[in-house]
């Protein structure tokens, strides 16, 4: 017997039939090449602290797992500095925010543009001329223990809600592209971290930066290409972009 339910009638479970009809084309599935570039980029990770583990000084001395030797070429630290201000929430966060309320978020850029200088030229030397290992060291020659111990447990408050919904965020990626449970997604990424960081020490974690870096920055060009082929240029994605009312940069009372 045929239903004579209106074309988009809401059931009971708050879905209408023509959603559930979009759900079911649009659910996107991976194929096996997918999964074995997910397997390849944490086997990657996980052997280059592996690598550092047992050469060089195999990581017996605190210069070399906390500093590196302190001898590491300008261009891998500059890269894993960059890289450190890229996570889930950069590339799905952000641009969830871009596409639903437009790209004033860029503006914060100009705060970077500003202050990148002052922190090169007036606070780095600072650190440097001496031989801080952190910020709380400086805290700590300046004011005291007391203010080094508030100021890291601060931070490591701030770091571990920080983590959990960088970890958090991808989790949720895999288990809508591979159906994989996200506590299975939370605990691999999280492990892989975990191991070949202490592993390898800062040798590990500033190589799988330049290597997720370049994996990171592939994907986002990717999809630039995809999409500037697709829509026929960037003109058309700009024209789209204005009909979405998303090129407004100083609306800032759109909610």
């Amino acid at each position: 017997m045929c239903s004579t339910r209106p074309k988009g009638t809401k059931k009971k479970d708050g879905t209408t039939a023509q959603n559930k009809v979009k759900m079911q084309v649009l659910q996107p599935s991976l194929k096996i090449w997918d999964y074995i570039i997910v397997i390849l980029v944490l086997v990657i990770s996980s052997s280059i602290g592996v690598y550092y583990r047992f050469t060089g000084g195999k990581q017996k001395t605190v210069k070399e797992y906390l500093h590196a030797d302190k001898n590491m070429s300008i261009y891998p630290v500059a890269i894993s500095l960059m890289a450190s201000f890229l996570s889930s929430i950069t590339i799905i966060g952000v641009s969830s925010e871009n596409y639903a309320y437009g790209f004033q978020f860029i503006l914060i850029y100009l705060g970077h543009l500003i202050f990148t200088p002052i922190a090169a030229y007036l606070y780095l030397p600072v650190f440097f001329k001496l031989q801080a290992t952190s910020a709380y060291e400086y805290l700590e020659l300046r004011f005291g223990k007391i203010a080094r111990l508030a100021t890291s447990l601060s931070y490591t408050l701030q770091m571990t809600l920080y983590t959990g919904v960088v970890i958090y965020a991808p989790a949720l990626a895999l288990e809508a592209l591979t159906g994989i449970n996200r506590v299975t997604a939370v605990l691999s990424v999280g492990l892989v971290c975990t191991f070949y960081s202490t592993l390898g020490g800062m040798k590990a974690v500033l190589m799988t930066d330049v290597f997720q870096a370049i994996l990171m920055f592939l994907g986002v060009f990717s999809i630039i290409g995809s999409a500037v082929v697709t829509q026929g240029g960037f003109a058309n994605i700009w024209r789209i972009a204005q009909e979405g009312n998303r090129t407004n940069i100083w609306n800032f009372l759109q909610f």
